[in-house]
């Protein structure tokens, strides 16, 4: 396999990330990835591939692990290569083991998926990457009712079906105990690239049956785990009870179910749905002529819930019921209501009783105040989900609930909502946790809200303005409670060119400023060169940041040898609070393109948490003019002096030269004649001229040399140069 094209990075910083360019090299890593076991196969159809962590040999480094998937026909899964890279966790550097495939992409719950890794390096500046690793599959397991009645049939693959080994443990077949909700042991098979078959006996009664099968990878310590295959099996009598409406009684919900039971009906089993799909069983009512029931844990009075039933005429040999399929589920009404700030009025909404009996005919609000009577508000169709009560009492206790009427009449109570009107408090003043500048036109602003404000405000950003010297409003608002930080971004700014003055303002619901944060202004960073001939330095200033609640702790100066937006710089100095200027000698950079740009931070001093909040400057960047000596005469006489134009291969005397641009050179020399005949050209430092056109040394005279440059920012320089040629010297 060839490298790839594209640039690869890697870090280098533990204060910040750093990437570097790489330019692909033809070669090979030292070793691919060793795919080790996959699992977690959940209900998204996710699985997760592991590996052994990368391992240095020499001065090999990590870059990164590509994986692709395929079928067990090797037919690829999608086309692309999927890329894991390092992360750093708690400023440390932590290489990939594993990789989670998006359900989105794949579904393990649907077939087996094969993988295939490779691992890219580098060495000494050149990137490389490996073989393929062996291929390493998920197990996949199938189910389906066996020929016998009460059987089922298992069918799987073997993780090492496409490198044709039995290198694994034996496999293990494991059942989910309805009961007990543990696996158990079924039975194992010993391994075989060809996977393997099972038929399991589970019993008579109808039950849901969910397999899995796991075995021992081959590097005898992690385990293989395929998808959950599930099957219903098993015969029972009777209908389907169904549930025709769920009430809401003191907070507890109150299941109604219609059904005739059969004389081998023995009872019922009443799930809650789960918003996952399938249900929990609440209860079991034994006797078949009960058709309601108070769900003692209910928790209705806070949020939906939906209830199904089934009838059971069969009971397994250790007692458990075990219940035919159950019918529909049917939801509590469930409704909400709150003040509408500022005002006696309230909004009531609620969620319909999906599933009800023929529907909703009707729905009545209704409200009572300190107890007493229900009274009801309006009569609306079945359509209607929400409702404004005006005229409630600010001082009493208001409760508000709805009768949902139905097609078939029957009648289901919502949950109750006590309503407190209130005009809301104010919160702790907003503290700008940070004003930073993200690139040429955006700041970024973060605030912190009051941790204790339980009541939801509305916070407003604004602009100071020099020109009217008034406060600009940020649109939009953000509202905010308990805490919850907020954050805004500026755009359209000029942040190379000015700084920018911010504060907030927390509004209440009732449109009222109630707190102000302390105002806080970008940095702005100038730089400039030395005019001193021979002096490579740049000198750096920036405005103060002052607008930290903890006080200013530090600047540290980043720079980068990019302009680059997605090449991150690196930390250049630490410099004290009081200080706004630092020198910076690029000398021993000559060797460089000599493109060099800055920015500054601003750290506050940590609080009490050690929390370390930053501010940045906008970015300047400075070009070094590139240094290019080019005599003005040689002698190409063979005496291993001077005899190369304008240096010997290998030993260009250049500083400060810009990078190649793509497959466009970064530098080119023509020779020409007094008349104007080219004689040489070069687009190569490393390709200098031998004073010789097709093997024959030119004449004795001066010729014109034009030399073409690329400076570290990307513009063209250039020198003419008259050079007098001495061949026979």
């Amino acid at each position: 396999m060839t490298p790839q094209a594209s640039p690869r990075h890697f870090l280098l910083s533990l204060v910040t990330l750093c990437a570097l360019a790489l330019g692909s090299v033809s070669g090979l890593a030292q070793s691919p990835p060793n795919l080790t076991h996959v699992d977690n196969v959940n209900n998204a159809g996710n699985a997760t591939l592991y590996w052994d962590v990368f391992v240095q040999q020499g001065t090999e480094e990590f870059v990164q692990n590509e994986i692709k998937v395929f079928d067990l026909d090797q037919n690829p899964l999608g086309t692309q290569w999927h890329i894991i890279s390092s992360e750093i966790v708690n400023g440390n550097l932590v290489l990939p083991t594993g990789w989670v495939m998006p359900s989105f992409l794949y579904d393990a719950n649907q077939l087996a998926h094969c993988f295939i890794g490779v691992q890219i390096t580098v060495d000494n500046g050149l990137q490389s990457v490996s073989d393929s690793s062996p291929f390493l599959c998920s197990i996949h397991v199938s189910i389906d009712e066996g020929a016998t009645p009460g059987t089922v049939d298992l069918e799987w693959n073997s993780p090492y079906a496409l490198s044709g080994e039995a290198a694994g443990g034996d496999f293990q077949i494991e059942r989910l105990s309805e009961l007990t909700q543990d696996w158990e042991l079924v039975d194992t098979q010993p391994d075989s690239p060809m996977g393997g078959t099972y038929t399991d006996n589970p019993g008579p009664c109808a039950q849901v049956l969910i397999y899995r099968i796991r075995q021992l990878a081959s590097n005898g310590t992690d385990m293989h785990e395929s998808n959950r295959a599930d099957l219903v099996i098993g015969v029972a009598g009777g209908e389907t009870p169904e549930v025709s409406h769920v009430d809401v009684d003191n907070g507890l919900a109150h299941v109604y179910w219609d059904f005739e039971p059969e004389p081998e009906t023995l009872g019922y089993i009443v799930y809650k749905c789960l918003d996952s799909g399938g249900g929990a069983i609440v209860a079991d009512v034994a006797d078949p002529n009960t058709f309601d029931l108070l769900i003692p844990a209910s928790n209705a009075s806070a949020e939906a819930e939906s209830y199904q039933v089934a009838a059971y005429d069969c009971v397994d040999d250790d007692g458990t019921p075990n219940p035919a399929g159950a019918g529909d589920c049917v939801r509590t009404v469930f409704m909400t209501a709150d003040q509408i700030p500022c005002t006696d009025r309230a909004q009531l909404a609620w969620l319909p009783p999906v599933g009800m009996a023929g529907g909703v005919a009707e729905y009545i609000p209704q409200y009572r105040e300190d107890g007493g009577p229900w009274i009801s508000v309006d009569t609306l169709g079945g359509s209607f989900l929400s409702v404004v009560h005006e005229g409630a009492s600010l001082t009493a206790q208001v409760e508000y609930r709805v009768l949902a009427l139905g097609g078939e009449f029957d009648e289901a109570a919502s949950n109750i909502v006590e309503v407190s009107f209130e005009y809301p408090d104010a919160p702790q003043s907003p503290v700008l946790k940070r004003v930073s500048v993200l690139d040429r036109t955006r700041v970024e602003l973060v605030l912190a809200t009051d941790p204790l404000a339980e009541e939801v405000s509305l916070y407003e950003f604004q602009r100071w303005s020099e020109l009217d010297s008034s406060w600009i409003p940020l649109v939009p608002r953000y509202p905010s409670s308990l805490g919850f930080p907020v954050s805004h971004v500026d755009v359209e700014r000029n942040t190379d060119e000015f700084a920018y003055r911010y504060r907030a303002v927390a509004f209440n619901n009732c449109d009222a400023a109630v707190a102000e944060s302390q105002a806080a202004e970008t940095m702005l960073l100038r730089a400039f060169q030395s005019t001193t001939p021979g002096l490579f330095e740049n000198s750096l200033i920036w405005t103060p940041y002052g607008g930290f609640a903890n006080g200013l702790d530090r600047y540290e100066v980043i720079r980068k040898q990019s302009n680059e937006d997605n090449v991150i710089g690196e930390p250049l100095a630490t410099i004290d609070a009081v200080s706004e200027n630092y020198e910076d000698d690029v000398e021993d950079e000559f060797d460089s393109p000599g493109i060099f740009c800055y920015q500054v931070l601003a750290l506050e001093i940590p609080d009490s948490n050690e929390v370390l909040q930053g501010a940045a400057s906008n970015w300047v960047c400075l070009t070094e003019e590139p240094v290019m000596w080019i005599p003005s005469a040689f002698t190409p006489n063979g005496d291993e002096l001077n005899d190369w134009f304008p240096w010997a291969p290998g030993e260009a005397n250049v500083g400060f030269l810009g990078e190649r641009q793509g497959e466009n050179p970064n530098f080119r020399m023509t020779i020409l004649t007094r008349w104007g005949t080219k004689v040489f050209e070069s687009t190569s430092i490393d390709e200098p001229w031998n004073g010789r056109v097709d093997g024959r040394l030119v004449a004795n005279d001066v010729y014109v040399v034009k030399v073409e440059y690329l400076d570290g920012a990307g513009a063209w320089r250039n020198q003419l140069v008259y050079l007098t040629v001495l061949a026979g010297q």
